[in-house]
């Protein structure tokens, strides 16, 4: 008899599992909230050597740059806090940029320096694209110079330093670009 009771009870529940009431269906037009995610470029970064960012004690120990985020705290603009290519005595200016669509990175640095014994203002143009967590590229990097009498010469010194293996810190860079470790 118990055995008998056993088997209503499991075969009344599961009726009623089948004939309880259905969740109503959502809207097929209304989407659920959606969070854009953001690569996070902030932080120090070291250089590393080749396509497979090899670590080299004499490039991946010391600061190639540093990354912070915008003061508006927009998730995905940053701009440039230390600069390789930079003496401390000297005073420059960080534009903030913002990540596009594919996550890279456009960053400016602007300064004074002297070349060839004369005054001139200088533009460094960065593009920085996410690899992974730990490592970005940099793809593209453009100095531009400007002096007193209004001569502009730019160059391209990832192109320059893939043709000069002698130029320090950058003729290490990949067929992809300065590969970046973060510290």
């Amino acid at each position: 008899m118990a055995k008998r009771l056993a088997v209503v009870f499991v075969v009344a529940l599961a009726l009623g599992a089948c004939t309880a009431p259905q969740q109503p269906a959502t809207d097929a037009g209304a989407l659920p909230a959606r969070i854009v995610l953001h690569y996070d470029f902030a932080g120090d970064w070291a250089a590393t050597a080749g396509d497979y960012c090899e670590e080299r004690l004499d490039l991946s120990e010391g600061v190639f740059l540093s990354i912070a985020a915008a003061p508006d705290g927009d998730p995905s603009a940053f701009h440039v806090a230390r600069f390789f290519m930079l003496e401390e005595a000297n005073r420059a200016q960080a534009l903030v940029g913002t990540a596009d669509e594919a996550g890279a990175l456009p960053l400016t640095v602007e300064t004074d320096g002297v070349i060839d014994g004369r005054a001139a203002a200088v533009t460094y143009d960065l593009t920085l694209e996410p690899e992974d967590p730990h490592r970005i590229r940099l793809t593209a990097f453009v100095m531009t110079v400007q002096d007193r009498a209004g001569e502009t010469v730019r160059a391209d010194l990832l192109a320059t330093a893939a043709a000069d293996r002698t130029i320090p810190v950058l003729s290490v860079a990949g067929r992809r670009g300065l590969c970046l470790k973060r510290l």
